[in-house]
């Protein structure tokens, strides 16, 4: 055995300065008359064990409280507009995601991320509050600022790999695509600072 041991530190998210995004796009007959959307949650919360002095070898465990994603706006040619949709088309939208794609009204419910990094690599795992989990590879970008480490990455995610129904518009005139983007700058910290 070994006589030296590798050192860990417990970090935890500063959800002031974290960001995860959701895009999702519209497909079908009438998509041109529907809406790409950009979500963006709050209030996510979490930890970090980092191995070593490397940013980039450890696990990570973050939650996203469902009832406090919100539709950030409407994309058009990679940008988001914030006046893109009325707050009734906003809360329909985000009734239709608890309801079609997580299946839950509860205030409770989170989608937790867990992750294993290695190298400039995290293996994800992604759970709904369904039970339903999928894993991805996404490659990671860590970046120290003093005390505080960025973690930033981007990945795909299938709806119906999560136990999504597809996202239909009225009559069947849209439906959004089963694939989404999630981007993601998170910010660790020490638990003091």
């Amino acid at each position: 055995m070994s006589e030296t041991q590798t050192e860990t530190t417990s970090l935890v998210v500063d959800e002031q300065a974290s960001t995860v995004r959701l895009r999702t796009f519209a497909e079908g007959l009438f998509a041109k008359l529907a809406h790409d959307l950009e979500l963006s949650c709050r209030g996510i919360r979490g930890t970090a064990t980092r191995t070593g002095e490397d940013d980039r070898a450890g696990t990570v465990t973050i939650e996203v409280p469902i009832h406090r994603i919100e539709v950030a706006g409407t994309v058009k040619d990679g940008r988001v507009d914030a006046s893109g949709l009325s707050p009734s088309d906003r809360t329909d939208c985000l009734a239709k995601m608890q309801k079609d794609v997580f299946h839950t009204q509860s205030r409770d419910a989170v989608v937790r991320v867990e992750a294993t990094l290695d190298g400039g690599k995290a293996r994800l795992r992604v759970c709904p509050p369904n039970g339903k989990e999928v894993e991805r590879i996404v490659m990671i970008e860590t970046r120290r600022d003093g005390s505080r480490v960025h973690a930033k990455g981007k990945f795909e995610l299938s709806l119906s790999a999560i136990g999504s129904d597809t996202v239909k518009g009225p009559m069947n005139a849209f439906r959004v695509k089963d694939h989404i983007e999630v981007a993601f700058d998170v910010v660790f910290a020490t638990p003091s600072g």
